[in-house]
């Protein structure tokens, strides 16, 4: 199987202007689960159940020129108090082809989107925190300390000027600023997971929400959401080894955007140190 059989959302590629999008969709289900909580499993189920589009982290991904400018605009509303917090109006904007969301950076964004679209249904996914963080601090912190991403930093134009802002903002929002005391990011990560739940659950009461584990399967998440259930398994997705296996596809792609970025500039070094070497 090729990677991209394997892979298809990383050959996805969008430069779609979401400031010049509405909704034409209804926003439906709204899944308060954050990052390394089966977010792939829960896209795939909800997409499979008929909930096109689902967004989720890779969506950013697939088009981030006007993606990451605007979800980084929405961070720092709420978490900085630096220009207007989202209306409906942006919402739309962002996630009018969404019939639901998942993942980060939506899932940070539950209370605001409940207030913006109040007939949708809450789904609230969460597992244990220190099983949690265990999963983060072997894939995603794992991937954003790589020395490649580092590399690939000053190599990316894409990364530098769009994802690496965002990601940045994003997990510091949460998560708090990085440090290398091993405790104080374990607490500052536990505190972030937690206080992100607590803020849903206050707002969103009990009977407007339901508290799901993928373990349960299809029956209580289709029947609270009115749909019937599948006679396929339901969906376990991206353990560890599947989410290794494609971040490194991810940054093989990564690896050869840049190369075809800095390609004229690799030309003329070598012409020029050929020239000099043979006229010298």
């Amino acid at each position: 199987m090729t990677d991209r059989e394997r892979f298809p959302n990383y050959f996805i590629e969008e430069d779609i202007d979401r400031r010049k999008c509405t909704r034409v969709v209804p926003m439906k289900v709204l899944v308060i689960g954050m990052l390394r909580t089966g977010t792939l499993s829960m896209q795939t189920a909800l997409e499979d159940l008929g909930y096109k589009t689902t967004h989720h982290m890779q969506k950013v991904f697939q088009n981030p020129g006007s993606e990451c400018v605007m979800w980084k605009e929405a961070l720092e509303a709420k978490y900085r108090n630096k220009g207007q917090r989202f209306t409906r109006k942006e919402w739309d904007q962002l996630l009018g082809h969404c019939q639901a969301v998942v993942d980060l950076p939506a899932a940070a964004f539950i209370p605001e989107l409940y207030e913006a679209y109040p007939d949708a249904k809450v789904v609230v996914v969460q597992r244990d925190p220190d099983r949690w963080y265990e999963s983060c601090s072997h894939t995603v912190m794992k991937f954003s300390s790589s020395p490649q991403l580092k590399i690939l930093y000053f190599l990316d134009r894409w990364l530098v000027m769009r994802l690496a802002p965002f990601m940045g903002l994003l997990l510091t929002s949460l998560f708090g600023p990085q440090t290398e005391d091993p405790i104080k990011r374990r607490e500052n990560w536990i505190k972030g997971y937690t206080d992100a739940y607590d803020e849903v659950r206050r707002i969103v009461p009990p009977e407007k929400r339901l508290e799901f584990s993928l373990d349960q399967g299809w029956e209580p998440l289709c029947k609270y959401l009115g749909n019937d259930v599948p006679k396929k398994p339901f969906p376990h997705v991206n353990d560890s080894a599947s989410f290794d296996a494609g971040i490194k596809v991810f940054v093989k792609r990564m690896w050869i955007r840049a190369a075809k970025q800095n390609l004229p500039f690799i030309v003329g070094a070598l012409g020029v140190t050929t020239a000099w070497w043979m006229y010298a």
